[in-house]
């Protein structure tokens, strides 16, 4: 099986790549793509984060709902997905009107069943053991996956593991240098030249933008972007934009805490 997938993402691999980090990544939207088919679900995301400096990323979303939904659990900093990194096991949940999921992801939940998803199924990619992010699969209508569709979506993870991994490896031996660690390469993956249309480097810019107005950190002015877009009910990504453009500044987003 995992041979007919790769042979798949060779032929059909969605333009991930740029011309020069994003080349990391060659593979993956093919294998999401793959999950998809392979799965009967409705649409699939893949999410990874850089080795050290842990920068989460989106690579790729078959459809606008998965890319939303991956969305959701980076604004609100819990989900399925999240956990299945963390924890470095699958999260299946085949029916998010049960009464767990909500006591788990109250806001993640609320959230999901507002843009109409019923099921998420949360794959670790991992190489070796060590996480590298997620394979995120959704269903609009509730319902487990079977046996044969979840050992196609764990196999399409594990060579997403080993896609990345082997090209990582192969970037960082072509491109490093003694003063270029393999955390700034990763920065250069999420460069505006290299970026696919899904990265959130506007995101981390914007919260940068505004540590630097409020004399605090960059992961406090993450989550003040974070609590501004909840408050809001906009995305994320469209309150970075306005805080790059000056459209917004510190001010707007403070809620009242020093």
């Amino acid at each position: 099986m995992t041979g007919d997938m790769g042979d798949e993402a060779a032929r059909r691999d969605p333009d991930v790549s740029g011309p020069r980090g994003r080349a990391v990544f060659t593979g993956v939207g093919a294998l999401c793509e793959t999950a998809v088919r392979m799965t009967g679900v409705d649409g699939a995301a893949a999410a990874l984060l850089t080795p050290r400096s842990k920068l989460r990323d989106l690579v790729y979303a078959t459809d606008p709902l998965a890319q939303r939904i991956d969305e959701l659990q980076f604004t609100l900093g819990e989900g399925p997905c999240l956990d299945a990194y963390s924890q470095g096991r699958a999260h299946l949940v085949d029916d998010l009107r049960h009464d767990w999921p909500s006591q788990r992801w109250p806001g993640f939940v609320e959230a999901a069943a507002g843009v109409g998803v019923e099921a998420i199924f949360a794959l670790p990619i991992s190489d070796a053991g060590q996480p590298l992010g997620v394979l995120e699969l959704y269903r609009a209508t509730a319902g487990p996956l079977s046996k044969t569709e979840l050992d196609a979506g764990l196999a399409c993870a594990a060579r997403a593991g080993e896609t990345v991994a082997a090209s990582w490896a192969d970037y960082v031996a072509r491109a490093a240098t003694p003063t270029m660690a393999a955390d700034t390469l990763a920065l250069d993956l999420t460069n505006p030249d290299t970026e696919t249309g899904f990265s959130r480097t506007h995101v981390f810019t914007a919260s940068g933008m505004l540590a630097v107005q409020m004399g605090i950190s960059p992961e406090v002015a993450l989550d003040r972007l974070r609590g501004y877009a909840f408050r809001t009910g906009r995305s994320i990504g469209d309150v970075a934009f306005d805080v790059i453009g000056r459209r917004l500044t510190h001010h707007d987003l403070d809620d009242g805490r020093q």
